[in-house]
């Protein structure tokens, strides 16, 4: 399997430092990394089963909007959009509802994975529709768990559901799934996604936001319909720009993460070093 790798804040080896883990935390918020590690496992289980014919696009944004696409799964079968998530405990997923089950009582999470996990899926479609690209079967969205701690009672969900003691299977039916696109195909998905064509025309002033590729855009509001929502730009004028206050490629705030954690170990490091004095 052909697997393209877009993770931001990665070095050439795939491995992530910890200041950039810090980083990444910051700008993505405390799931990133743990989500991160969820998709190497599930990636490293779907390759073991799927040829060259197929592509594994990681982690892409999408032309023209702040949509990140965890995982793009482009074959003969058709297209698979995959959200790997880490979470565990009991969840209940029905229809377009997901939460936790405790004691028989059901609570809304706060991030809904059905309503996130579709909104991808509905938006790739878009995004590859918009670019005349044609595909017999519609994107698939699919939420994956690769954490045996995770047990999910569903009932007519909105995606396909996959758990951990499933994903070898899920990959190993995608293999001998009948083929609906050629070879050429894929590759020519893969390209538009990765390295997409400019526009051969300027777009009409009439044409609705939904048509204009370049307008695509949305915020993971699970309480609202998954259209791509219209992307606002101003020009700012170069005298009313700020100059950059990046040190080190770190914000004021990272920096300040990074100080109070060194603190931390600087502490910890000299009680450990008393204790070795007085207790030796």
């Amino acid at each position: 399997m052909r697997i393209i790798d877009k993770t931001p804040l990665t070095n050439e080896d795939g491995s992530i430092s910890f200041i950039n883990r810090i980083k990444g935390t910051l700008q993505y918020g405390f799931s990133w990394y743990p989500d991160l590690q969820a998709q190497q496992k599930a990636i490293d289980i779907i390759d073991k089963q799927l040829g060259k014919k197929f592509t594994l696009i990681r982690n892409h944004v999408l032309e023209n909007s702040k949509i990140i696409v965890p995982i793009t799964l482009i074959g003969p079968p058709g297209i698979q959009v995959i959200f790997v998530t880490h979470v565990q405990g009991s969840y209940r997923a029905k229809n377009d509802a997901w939460g936790t089950v405790s004691g028989g009582n059901f609570k809304d999470a706060s991030i809904n994975l059905l309503k996130r996990t579709n909104q991808l899926g509905k938006v790739v479609e878009i995004y590859l529709k918009k670019k005349s690209i044609q595909f017999p079967k519609g994107v698939e969205p699919i939420l994956l768990s690769v954490n045996p701690a995770l047990h999910i009672s569903s009932v007519r969900p909105i995606v396909r559901i996959v758990l951990s003691d499933a994903v070898d299977r899920f990959a190993s039916s995608l293999a001998q799934e009948p083929p609906v696109m050629s070879v050429e195909a894929v590759h020519e998905i893969t390209e538009e996604i990765i390295n997409p064509r400019p526009p051969k025309a300027k777009v009409p002033e009439s044409q609705s936001p939904e048509e204009n590729m370049g307008e695509i855009d949305f915020a993971f509001d699970e309480s609202a319909p998954a259209k791509p929502a219209p992307q606002i730009r101003r020009k700012v004028p170069v005298s009313a720009q700020k100059p950059s206050s990046d040190y080190l490629g770190m914000t004021p705030k990272q920096l300040v993460v990074i100080g109070v954690m060194g603190l931390i170990v600087i502490c910890l490091l000299v009680l450990f070093i008393l204790g070795i004095l007085f207790f030796a």
